[in-house]
């Protein structure tokens, strides 16, 4: 069965000045999640400015970072140090706690997106992973290119592997293109459109700042419309267990846990990071 666009989801735009565009496209009214996925945040920018260029915690969370154009450098309160550049990734499972800031080198381009770690794994012990360019696997066709970065799609599996069953691809169509992707039909799906505009199965288009959740089925047909190349990710996976509740950077499934996390950032037990948080 062929998935269509099913509920459409118009993109917050969290910043928009001359050096900054930020959609985010998760949570939005109505839709707090797609699978894992409970915040989706895609930016652009032409300066060094940051949106997590200072130091800050995460907890109760896995953090992707899809580097699509630029550099950046990251360093967090386990003591990890990295440097990402043009189609890299980036895992961190924040668990109990972590502290983490990213400095662009100049503009950049990208998605950062948070997973909910299951209640059972919500106090974790924090680690971090990242994976070059030329490790995520791509399926080329005439006209299309697929980036698998989690998850299995078409048979090739991407390497990075997170605490619930997760897809997580990128999708580069030349204008005009079409092309057909075998998906998991137990999967719930959504596509964001990174650039210009795609349909699924006849449907209206679907453009750049938007996300629609897909319908069940075991197969996606990407067509890019317009006289423009389109780039889409699509994400989704299994839907996250438990209640997601957030309080700024901490999602957790009670409000006890929301509190212990505030209490332990606040205490130092997450780390500290060039004296956050004292």
């Amino acid at each position: 069965m062929k998935r269509r666009l099913e509920t459409r989801l118009p993109a917050q735009r969290v910043v928009d000045e001359s050096d900054m565009l930020l959609h985010r496209a998760l949570p939005a009214p109505g839709r707090p999640s797609v699978g894992p996925f409970v915040f989706v945040d895609h930016y652009r920018s032409t300066s060094r400015r940051g949106i997590g260029d200072k130091p800050h915690p995460h907890a109760g969370i896995e953090v992707l970072s899809y580097l699509l154009e630029g550099g950046v450098e990251h360093r967090d309160s386990m003591g990890f140090r990295d440097r990402l550049g043009p189609g890299d990734a980036q895992w961190i499972r924040a668990g109990r706690g972590i502290l983490h800031a990213e400095q662009p080198d100049g503009g950049r381009h990208g998605l950062q997106l948070w997973t909910s770690l299951p209640p059972a794994q919500k106090f974790a012990e924090p680690t971090y992973k990242s994976w070059r360019a030329s490790d995520i696997p791509e399926i080329h066709r005439d006209g299309a290119r697929v980036r698998v970065i989690a998850g299995s799609i078409e048979g090739e599996t991407g390497p990075m592997v997170l605490a619930t069953p997760t897809v997580f691809a990128h999708v580069a169509l030349d204008a005009g293109a079409t092309t057909p992707l075998a998906v998991d039909e137990g999967h719930e799906l959504a596509l964001y459109v990174l650039e210009g505009a795609i349909t699924a199965e006849g449907t209206a288009p679907l453009t750049t700042g938007e996300l629609a959740v897909l319908t069940p089925g075991s197969t996606v047909v990407l067509a890019a419309t317009g006289e423009q190349p389109a780039t889409v990710a699509l994400i989704g996976g299994q839907p996250a267990e438990g209640p997601i509740l957030f309080a700024g950077p901490f999602v957790m499934d009670t409000p006890e846990r929301l509190m212990r996390a505030r209490d332990d950032y606040l205490a130092g037990r997450m780390g500290r990071l060039e004296g956050v948080p004292f």
